[in-house]
């Protein structure tokens, strides 16, 4: 089968993690399919085509779809809800007496309350890396609204993605901060619409009022000032001055009602929403929208289940491809296991499908040695190769071996551990099942896209 070139949506993501949570084992034809699209390829680049074609090979139900067009059912409901908002927020603050707005309240509410939520998200984001790692209030309204829309019985593919973590819990939690801004972005312009309107239609004053006599007026005059930079130099009519701040202000005891206008100020009230309340949301609607698109273009199938099911479907066609080994490994004997070249080159190459070039102890990557380890990685293009025995894991030296070497060597070097015991007669046998266990948790906790386990087995067991 060609390999697949399309790439992946939310919907797919979503079908893809229900297929896992209800997969009961991959066929053979579909294997064969799986390393077919990944051949050449390593690391996420590999796992994304292959599994791509994994997913179109098993089908199955397709939560997905009903999933993201429940989310732009709830998309749409929830921008309507914050345009009606936005009307009824600027109505609201139409003062009936007086015939008038009062703007400094206008300010201070209708865009000074988006800069404080806006604030707080920025300031949880910043302590709580909240854009990856969890829900504003609107996107767990927005995301608990649309699992129910969608129907989905199985939150399995659910669990996967919120558990998970990575890209695909990032791909959307960013797809539901887009449904947030782009609520944000309608309330904005309902609160345009109706203050349109209300020029239009009825004979609407603007005012301030303050028991101080000039701490408010000073106040005003640097807000509007700020806020009016962006368009004072080319419109300076919607920008009002101090003349028409100080005939606006409501003194005490003036019984009658406000004349219509100035102009000036329903004009900067206009740009003032425009560019400082419905702009910053586009804005951030089309990061969320960017980050959205890079999360899928990179995602990399690390948690647990997804590296499972890579090793299920890869681990028996790796012995059977004929591609040509690579050469130049360098393989690092953690911990001096004594096991040889000789004795394990014909598992390397016809298991890991590597030619070994060099052979050291993990001394080669100890402190002081940086210019050896340097150069031996230099020496080793097809990657290193890390042999440990089976009971010897210790989670802190391979974490900080691991580190050392992606620091040296780059994030896309192969990294491969090969546990193998050494047997009775001194020869490579294989790791007991409990050891393989606590390998495979361990290797797939580091989250490394291009880091996979082996494990030693004989010839006749590997046939």
């Amino acid at each position: 089968m060609a390999r697949s070139s399309q790439p992946w949506t939310l919907e797919n993501l979503v079908d893809f993690e229900q297929a896992v949570a209800s997969s009961t084992g991959t066929p053979q034809a579909v294997r064969s399919a799986v390393v077919a699209a990944s051949r050449g390829l390593t690391g996420s680049a590999a796992r994304r085509a292959g599994l791509r074609v994994w997913l179109e090979e098993t089908g199955g139900n397709h939560p997905g779809r009903k999933f993201s067009s429940a989310l732009s059912l709830v998309a749409a409901g929830l921008a309507l809800a914050m345009f009606l908002t936005g009307i009824s927020a600027t109505l609201g603050m139409l003062d009936h007496e007086r015939g008038g707005i009062n703007v400094s309240l206008f300010i201070a509410v209708l865009i000074g309350g988006q800069w404080l939520v806006l604030l707080i998200a920025a300031l949880a984001w910043l302590m709580r890396r909240r854009a990856a790692d969890g829900f504003s209030g609107v996107q767990a309204v927005a995301g608990k609204i649309a699992r129910r829309l969608a129907g989905n019985r199985d939150d399995a593919w659910w669990n996967h993605l919120m558990d998970g973590g990575g890209p695909p819990r990032a791909a959307v939690l960013w797809r539901l901060a887009r449904i947030a801004q782009a609520a944000g972005i309608f309330f904005n312009i309902g609160i345009i619409c109706a203050l349109a309107g209300l020029v239009l239609v009825k004979h609407v004053g603007f005012f301030w009022e303050t028991t101080t006599e000039l701490a408010m007026r000073s106040l005003l005059e640097n807000a509007v000032r700020f806020f009016s930079l962006p368009w004072a130099s080319w419109w300076p009519e919607a920008s009002p001055d101090a003349l028409v701040i100080a005939t606006s202000r409501w003194l005490p005891g003036r019984v009658s009602g406000l004349a219509p206008g100035p102009s000036a100020w329903w004009e900067f009230l206009l740009m003032t929403t425009l560019l400082w309340g419905l702009l910053p949301r586009a804005i951030l609607w089309t990061l969320a929208w960017n980050a959205g698109r890079s999360s899928l273009s990179t995602l990399d199938f690390q948690s647990r289940k997804h590296r499972a099911l890579w090793r299920e479907i890869t681990g028996t066609d790796r012995v059977e491809t004929d591609d040509k080994p690579l050469d130049g490994v360098l393989v690092l004997d953690v911990g001096g296991c004594g096991l040889t070249d000789e004795m394990l080159r014909p598992f390397l190459l016809r298991r890991l499908r590597v030619h070994p070039a060099e052979w050291h102890s993990t001394a080669v990557l100890d402190s002081g040695a940086e210019a050896e380890a340097a150069r031996a990685l230099s020496q080793a293009p097809a990657g290193v190769v890390l042999l440990s025995e089976g009971w010897s894991l210790a989670p802190p030296r391979m974490i900080e071996l691991h580190r050392k070497i992606r620091s040296s060597a780059g994030p896309e070097t192969p990294i491969k551990f090969l546990i193998a015991n050494v047997g009775p007669d001194h020869q490579p046998a294989p790791a007991t099942a409990e050891e393989g266990r606590e390998w495979t948790r361990f290797v797939d906790s580091l989250r490394d896209p291009a880091a996979e386990i082996f494990f030693y087995e004989n010839a006749q067991a590997a046939l």
